[in-house]
């Protein structure tokens, strides 16, 4: 049997038209599940739970074969084959592109707060890190580790396993959807800081908060706008702001209440677990001491939902020396031994743009009589670029990324950071050549088609005649 006979017979199957109707309803069941998914959950989940997923590769895969196949199968070419061959090579670039974009490129989200400076990248790929420490204050990073606990999630029975030269720590269980609520409880280790729930309160004010130190050398610190509040060592003289300091001590609360306009202290004294004392400012406030731990811990109360909503996080729970602790995204716990200390951090993973963003203004305009914003923009500054304007139809194209205005984040009715979309598409030329020989190869076949017309209608009238 001639060598290309044979060829011809084994490109015969994944040429045929059985294994193209195949594709094409493997993709739009596909593409039905993932758009069901999506709204039901997030462009995440289906993302994760249908299109990253092996039986999609699996379908693009033999989507490339099956078009590589039918131009073979059509070999010697012609000049009228053109148009075929050109839009099925368009579409395999177009699908080279998207596997490109999608395994090398970025997309992600960055906050920088107005007058400061980011160069950081927030995607959504997960990181577990972890950092020891033997005297409490110097930290040595032992595991940094990408993880994926939406798509394999950890059990009791198989749990994620971080070695710690003390024990080993668990992670034993993983909820995509919770929302989350605080809590503050006695640290029976006494490691921990101090743990302060106060009131605030006049005729128009009530506020009721945790301030919890991380360590006990620290400054736990609450923003009330008027005034801030903290829990911690006091300076000897104040910073020109309006604030509250309350520093743990034997007797119990040491307060210092200090003016915006004045370096000496306004008030000093001594608080226990409900006493009551004002702070001498005009607004006429009453600060209670609801609840006072020397030593603190901040846990998390869990309600699991079904569906993500702007209230919701993932969580994971983690098993160390018997205890039970919840660490949410983006968040972080101590874990404690008699011989050392363990920080872990599990959250979205930080991209280092290698330059810095520095936002130097922000303007927001609302629609008249509400606070529903109209349109917003920010004029930031990149090295050796100088000040660019990005609003919400102007990006910026700096170094290969594309950063768009996504959002703002403000407190108390003002604007306190921008938050941007930052975009590198690796994939982009390849998609524009692949549209572009695509496109070529759809006018060549219309091309075609008007001039078998044109042979038709002249072959008519010879014959009419």
């Amino acid at each position: 049997m001639p060598k290309k006979s044979l060829l011809k017979r084994l490109n015969k199957p994944l040429a045929s038209l059985k294994l193209a109707v195949f594709i094409i309803v493997a993709l739009a069941a596909i593409t039905a599940v993932g758009t069901i998914v999506e709204a039901k959950y997030d462009a995440y989940a289906a993302k994760k739970l249908v299109y990253d997923t092996w039986f999609m590769y699996a379908v693009m895969g033999l989507l490339v074969i099956n078009l590589t196949a039918v131009m073979l199968d059509r070999w010697p070419w012609r000049k009228r084959h053109a148009a075929f061959v050109l839009a099925h090579i368009g579409i395999i670039i177009l699908l080279a592109g998207a596997w490109l974009t999608m395994e090398y490129g970025l997309d992600g989200s960055m906050r920088v707060g107005i007058g400061e400076t980011n160069n950081f990248v927030q995607v959504a790929e997960t990181d577990l890190v972890v950092y020891s420490s033997f005297d409490g204050d110097r930290y040595s990073k032992t595991l940094e580790q990408e993880v994926d606990f939406f798509k394999k999630p950890p059990t009791v029975e198989h749990p994620f396993i971080v070695p710690a030269l003390s024990g080993e720590i668990r992670i034993v269980d993983y909820q995509k959807y919770v929302i989350p609520s605080r809590k503050v409880v006695a640290d029976e280790s006494g490691k921990g800081g101090a743990g302060l729930r106060f009131q605030l309160q006049n005729a128009n004010v009530n506020v009721i908060e945790w301030l919890v130190q991380r360590k006990s050398d620290t400054v736990a610190t609450h923003n009330f706008g008027p005034a801030q509040i903290h829990l911690g060592p006091a300076p000897e003289k104040g910073r020109e702001a309006n604030e509250i300091f309350l520093t743990p001590s034997k007797e119990g609360l040491r307060y210092v209440v200090f003016q915006k306009d004045s370096a000496t202290p306004l008030k000093k004294g001594v608080v226990k677990e409900g006493d009551v004392f004002d702070p001498g400012y005009k607004m006429s406030l009453q600060f209670r001491v609801l609840r006072y731990l020397p030593a603190a811990l901040e846990e998390w109360d869990l309600k699991p939902a079904e569906r993500p909503s702007p209230m919701t996080t993932s969580a994971i729970k983690i098993l160390f020396e018997g205890k039970e602790h919840w660490v949410l995204l983006n968040d972080m716990t101590k874990l404690f031994t008699n011989n050392a200390v363990y920080l872990l951090t599990y959250g979205n993973r930080r991209v280092d743009l290698g330059f810095p963003l520095k936002l130097k203004n922000f303007e927001v305009s609302r629609y008249q009589g509400t606070m529903r914003a109209m349109a917003y923009q920010s004029v930031v500054e990149v090295p050796d670029s100088g000040e660019h304007l990005i609003s919400m139809n102007e990006p910026l194209k700096y170094k290969g990324l594309t950063i768009y205005q996504a959002s703002f984040q403000e407190e108390q009715g003002k604007p306190v950071a921008s938050i941007f979309s930052v975009n590198q598409d690796p994939g982009r030329f390849l998609k524009y050549l692949g549209s572009l020989v695509l496109s070529l190869g759809i006018v060549l076949l219309m091309w075609f088609k008007h001039l078998d017309f044109r042979i038709a209608r002249k072959s008519q009238k010879e014959n009419g005649n």
